[in-house]
């Protein structure tokens, strides 16, 4: 199938409240997985995003802020967790995990994000295969787990630099 054409199919879209029952119907046996998701989504705790493929919900991202303070003057490395992608089985093969994806990853570089991490089981080779795919790199391997993330900071988080003094030598004096 021709992947252009799949694109001009397929919507991405931020999810809110109102789309607790479909994200259910798409993908509840997988959302089970997820700790507290029911809780977590009612207090705004995860990132959505759900994909339409000619208006039809096909496939969902469920991922979580895990930014942690490392000491008291609070700084951190902004981390974002990514617990699900999960596209219906009548819709695979259209590029629609891919488009999620990089969709997600767009939006979290513009958020400040530093990091994108995923936990999935070493037996799910086609998962692992799909993400290294996209650049994510494997950084841990735990018992039946292995922990894969990718790098959003190039430039270690620097969005700007202006140099206010006209002449550089005023600026060491």
């Amino acid at each position: 199938m021709d992947t252009n054409n799949s694109k001009n199919k397929v919507q991405v879209k931020i999810s809110d409240e109102e789309d607790f029952f479909d994200l259910n119907l798409c993908a509840k046996e997988f959302l089970d997985f997820i700790d507290e998701f029911q809780i977590k989504f009612l207090e705004k705790k995860y990132f959505i995003l759900k994909a339409h493929y000619n208006d039809i919900l096909a496939g969902i991202l469920v991922a979580e802020d895990k930014t942690n303070k490392v000491d008291s003057l609070k700084k951190f490395v902004p981390i974002i967790h990514l617990h699900l992608i999960y596209v219906n089985n009548q819709f695979r093969k259209k590029s629609i995990g891919k488009i999620l994806l990089e969709s997600f990853i767009l939006i979290q570089k513009k958020n400040g994000m530093a990091l994108i991490n995923v936990k999935i089981p070493q037996k799910y080779r086609d998962g692992i295969k799909f993400f290294l795919k996209n650049k994510f790199l494997v950084v841990e391997k735990k018992e039946n787990d292995i922990v894969l993330e990718i790098n959003l900071w190039n430039d270690y988080g620097i969005r700007d630099c202006q140099i206010i003094e006209e002449d550089f030598n005023d600026l060491f004096r």
